[in-house]
């Protein structure tokens, strides 16, 4: 029988790590330059991704953990190297999406680091472990599920936000997102370092 105050706490926290409301202004700022259909493209195509390795991962993510050996330490330290590079480039005003020539070059920026880490980063999956272990693999799907509709929506409409700001108030908004998203990574960073510390002490 399903639970109503184990769904509900499902959907939460999930929806805590996945921070579409926090995401909305990164993605905005790593897509600025393109066009809105192709923002609208790389939108659907990060959550479609987010979504599989987040589902991937509620299926077999404990295992595939334990087979090679990982631990949510090393994800934690890896995507905040990645988060750290593009961060650090966006704040000297050059961003991936700026390099995008080809409609194709799309897949690039929207599997990394819109859909991963971003949204599909070591603190989802470290929650979709959690809503598994405690509530079972049927909250961990749904959750993803509902949370993929919200991000969407959320994404989708970044944009009018952005235009309130205007260009000049985009412009600075996006330097401060890129010295937030490199914050955010050094934070990663150092969560991995301790929990990895932790973990072999």
């Amino acid at each position: 029988m399903v639970s109503l105050n184990a769904l509900i706490r499902s959907l939460l926290v999930l929806f805590i790590a996945i921070d579409p409301l926090g995401n909305a202004p990164l993605f905005y700022g790593l897509t600025a330059t393109l066009s809105d259909e192709r923002r609208s493209t790389i939108i659907k195509k990060s959550c479609e991704v987010a979504t599989l390795i987040l589902i991937a991962f509620a299926l077999g993510g404990d295992m595939l953990l334990y087979y090679f050996g990982l631990s949510l330490a090393d994800f934690r330290i890896s995507g905040g190297i990645i988060l750290l590079i593009y961060g650090i480039a966006g704040i000297f005003g050059w961003t991936e999406a700026t390099m995008l020539q080809r409609p194709e070059d799309a897949e690039t920026i929207a599997i990394v680091p819109l859909a991963t880490p971003l949204l599909a980063g070591p603190a989802a999956i470290a929650t979709v472990l959690y809503v598994k272990a405690v509530y079972g693999i049927l909250y961990a799907i749904t959750a993803i599920l509902v949370n993929t509709i919200i991000t969407f929506i959320t994404l989708i409409n970044s944009d009018k936000l952005m235009k309130l700001l205007g260009s000049n108030g985009a412009i600075a908004l996006s330097k401060i997102m890129s010295i937030l998203l490199a914050a955010i990574a050094v934070a990663m960073i150092r969560e991995g370092i301790i929990e990895a510390m932790n973990e072999a002490g």
